[in-house]
């Protein structure tokens, strides 16, 4: 889901940015391109910054992972199962920093990335504000929201481009991103905060309904949190990729 997607984009950052020491802390360890186990060492020099990952590092744009923080996401849908809208704030994330990087493929020459990452357990709390039905349950209020999730495996697969700016400077663009997700567990409560009673049981109606029918929810839910998360995903680490220039990232 969400947060699977944003810690592939710190695990991106890694894997490219690790390419160029300068542009790393000192306490970060370093990979060269011509290294022949490059993955191996990725995943080493993520491990040996875990620690630092928890916490963030902002030379390199690295949000912290405890608790992994998201100010704000709108989401609108129409589909014959969901039809929502609904505006999400102080999204938090707390269990991030126990993820598990089980596979990395990764070709600095052709810009593909291959990632599968598990995560065991994850709490998200954030407030919301929602207009919408699942199925015919209806989704509706202003409130807080949490759940737990156990046992998150997401595959990612990305590509790159260079692209050049009007000066003919080139950078690396994401060009895409796709994102499988399996959940094996969740438990999901709403809060209602809006002091309408009829919002509140339809509020408590919904949460009983999901908590009830998590395999169908999951179903309906996770191709649409896959695809705003890969949006999300390409839009940020595009905005880390524009700013360094293609020969200082990526050198021959």
């Amino acid at each position: 889901m969400m947060y699977t997607n944003l810690i592939f984009t710190i695990c991106l950052g890694f894997t490219i940015n690790l390419v160029e020491s300068k542009k790393l802390p000192d306490y970060i360890p370093t990979c060269k391109r011509s290294d022949p186990k490059f993955d191996q060492c990725v995943l080493n020099a993520i491990e040996v910054s875990r620690p630092y990952l928890i916490k963030g590092i902002p030379k390199i744009r690295v949000p912290a992972l405890e608790p992994l923080e998201i100010p704000q996401l709108d989401i609108n849908r129409d589909q014959p199962n969901l039809k929502v809208k609904a505006l999400l704030k102080n999204i938090k994330i707390n269990g991030a920093s126990a993820f598990k990087v089980t596979k990395l493929r990764c070709d600095p020459n052709a810009l593909n990335v291959e990632m599968t990452i598990q995560l065991p357990f994850t709490t998200v709390t954030c407030d919301y504000d929602v207009d919408g039905r699942l199925l015919v349950v209806p989704l509706v209020g202003k409130g807080v929201f949490r759940g737990n999730f156990t046992d998150i495996v997401a595959d990612v697969k990305a590509t790159g481009e260079i692209i050049s700016s009007k000066k003919g400077v080139k950078y690396i663009a994401i060009k895409t991103v796709r994102t499988k997700v399996k959940v094996g567990d969740q438990v999901v409560r709403f809060v209602n905060t809006d002091n309408n009673r009829n919002n509140d049981l339809i509020t408590q109606t919904a949460a009983n309904f999901i908590n009830q029918n998590r395999r169908q929810v999951l179903e309906i839910v996770l191709p649409i949190a896959e695809e705003t998360a890969d949006a999300i995903v390409k839009s940020m680490g595009n905005n880390v990729l524009r700013s360094i220039p293609y020969n200082e990232l990526l050198p021959q």
